[in-house]
């Protein structure tokens, strides 16, 4: 039997999603479905982070949740987890992480820096450490499929003996290597992932709160697709497309910006039909 290689694979499964009638977030949650992890996507070119539900997945999210000692080692934890679905990615790529802000802790109104602890980040023999500064770190292969399903390590320490109780604040982007195609999605927005180290849990979604409120903004503006800004994709956002059908420079219908408006925008708009959220 002939075997696909790893670029016929990433054109198969996308296509299958096309050919079959359901959307890729059903697949993703049909598959994994891990509730609180990462949802990956590329989106306009970038790479977004969403959140998994129980049986779906929400796009345009960027604080997450985490609790120290789930798995039994009460300064330790591999959550949230970071998934994407079979054809988001060039399969030769690699994904990876950057600490873009210094570790923080909450003080009941906000966050402080300057700390002594750190958050050691880790996979397998890489890793590197969340301190007052900002830092690069590591990137790990996406599978054949164009698929990404990774649990990273993440370890709170201090010096000089136990790490102070508290909410504790750490600042990413993911970003991607070059693939075989030679495309290669920008670097996510920021996000934040929210940990509670031996807190309370009110103190953890106060937190939370005042991260999504002040530092993640909320409001992501129109939806991706929403050409006409009516907040739906609907049969009048697909009539612009195909008046703006051909090179375009500049024009809204031209979804992944490459200067035309064709078959691979229209695809796009199709691909998030509906209410906008």
């Amino acid at each position: 039997m002939k075997k696909f290689t790893d670029g016929q694979t990433f054109i198969f499964y996308t296509l299958l999603f096309c050919i079959i009638g359901i959307s890729p977030n059903q697949a993703f949650s049909q598959d994994h479905g891990h509730a609180g992890d990462v949802f990956i996507y590329v989106e306009k070119g970038h790479i977004e982070t969403g959140i998994v539900d129980e049986d779906e997945v929400e796009e345009h999210v960027r604080v997450f949740e985490s609790e120290f000692g789930e798995s039994g080692w009460p300064e330790y934890t591999d959550e949230p987890g970071w998934e994407a679905f079979p054809g988001t990615f060039d399969p030769q790529l690699r994904v990876g992480w950057n600490a873009v802000h210094g570790l923080e802790r909450w003080n009941g109104d906000g966050f402080d820096g300057s700390l002594d602890e750190t958050i050691i980040v880790n996979f397998s023999t890489l890793s590197f450490e969340i301190g007052p500064e900002p830092v690069d770190g590591f990137d790990l292969a996406v599978a054949p499929d164009g698929s990404f399903h990774r649990h990273i390590g993440f370890l709170i320490d201090h010096p000089k003996g136990n790490p102070a109780a508290g909410i504790y604040l750490v600042e990413l982007e993911l970003y991607a290597t070059v693939g075989i195609t030679g495309f290669t999605p920008e670097h996510s927005e920021p996000f934040w992932i929210v940990f509670n180290y031996l807190g309370s849990e009110e103190d953890h979604e106060a937190a939370v709160e005042w991260v999504a409120e002040n530092l993640a903004g909320e409001d992501h503006g129109n939806c991706y697709g929403d050409v006409n800004d009516s907040h739906d994709v609907d049969v009048a956002d697909l009539l612009i497309l195909i008046s703006d059908w051909g090179s375009c420079s500049e024009c809204e219908a031209d979804l992944n910006e490459d200067g035309n408006v064709d078959i691979t925008d229209l695809l796009e708009l199709i691909g998030v039909w509906g209410e906008c959220h």
